[in-house]
């Protein structure tokens, strides 16, 4: 990945890398956002105002120290115990999220065709392993496809549930300040997930071009969140679906429904491939016994993401993210310290 990238090629890969099954799906929209009625909106500008800021220091600190190693950009600090500490945090959290997308794609094939959860993850980590084995440079190129296709798709769509399906009649309340702390766990944990996927692109891309970058990436991130609360706000008995503006969109036809399962498997794919892939560089770089043997260590860590994903996609959303979103609070801290170093 030697080619300099553009701005907007770095900002469907900086939303690529959020737009997974969870987010599009509406599941983990809802839980971080939705459910907190009117304060939820101001919670998502929050947390995507956080993402960009996040996004932005991560491209800084690449190119004024010319670091791109996780673990050397959030811990400013010479302490190799510390670092390898954040470095195991970020595989075991990267497995998670593919995990999760794994169990999106059985929860989206069961919803669907009505084949059996364990048959649709076991292809999803069938095409992730071999997309793996292919290398990094195609990422930036794939979201480059998957990202300006899905934006559109899902706008369209969510236009047209708003435009022919009757509003519900269920009110929504906020309560008190969860959606605070709710709207700093989804940004947390969403952004240090992605440090070490963003991190190589900050030294294939000109400083100039940043900033409109992830503009451009917030930007759709913001489009497509808010039209699929907008949506679920009307529909909110939804919810209790693994795939909520699934369930809400085969109300409209079950070709629409196909046509929105299929970016669903866009989302998770992108956003799967991307996290395995850098999760499995990751744990070669620790351990040199599984770079020896590249094409095993993928397999096996392929096998345990999937046996792992057979909890639920649900019931690993609920789990996974809000546990790792206080530690990564906590390790992006330090990264907020490293960059203030930077700029004395």
């Amino acid at each position: 990945m030697k080619k300099e990238i553009s701005g907007f090629q770095l900002g469907v890969t900086f939303a690529g890398c959020f737009l997974g099954a969870g987010y599009v799906s509406g599941k983990e929209t809802w839980q971080f956002f939705g459910r907190y009625g009117s304060w939820g909106w101001t919670g998502l500008f929050m947390a995507l105002f956080g993402l960009g800021a996040f996004g932005a220091i991560t491209f800084f600190l690449v190119q004024n120290t010319g670091d791109e190693r996780l673990e050397d950009l959030i811990i400013p600090w010479d302490i190799p115990f510390l670092k390898r500490i954040v470095s195991l945090f970020s595989v075991i959290f990267l497995f998670g999220i593919v995990s999760i997308m794994t169990a999106g794609t059985g929860a989206l094939f069961q919803q669907i065709f009505e084949i059996p959860h364990f048959a649709g993850s076991l292809l999803f980590a069938a095409a992730i392993t071999f997309f793996t084995l292919t290398g990094k440079e195609g990422m930036v190129a794939v979201f480059s496809v998957i990202v300006p296709f899905l934006t559109i798709a899902a706008v369209l769509i969510c236009m047209l549930a708003l435009a022919i399906l009757p509003p519900s009649e269920v009110e929504l309340t906020s309560r008190g300040f969860e959606w605070v702390f709710s709207s700093i766990t989804f940004a947390a944990y969403n952004m240090f997930s992605t440090i070490a996927i963003l991190a190589p692109l900050g030294k294939i891309v000109k400083r100039k071009s940043i900033f409109p970058g992830i503009s451009v990436g917030a930007g759709i991130l913001l489009l497509i969140a808010g039209l699929i609360l907008l949506v679920l706000e009307r529909n909110p008995e939804a919810i209790m679906e693994e795939l909520p503006m699934l369930s809400v969109v085969f109300q409209i036809s079950k070709y629409v429904g196909w046509l929105f399962g299929l970016l669903l498997l866009l989302a998770m794919f992108g956003t799967g491939f991307s996290c395995f892939l850098t999760a499995v560089n990751q744990v070669i770089e620790q351990f040199p016994a599984a770079g020896e043997k590249r094409i095993l260590s993928i397999f096996v860590l392929a096998a345990l993401s999937f046996l792992a994903s057979m909890c639920g996609f649900g019931d690993l959303i609920s789990i996974i993210y809000p546990v790792f979103g206080f530690c990564s609070f906590l390790f992006l801290i330090c990264m907020i310290v490293h960059f203030i170093q930077q700029l004395l």
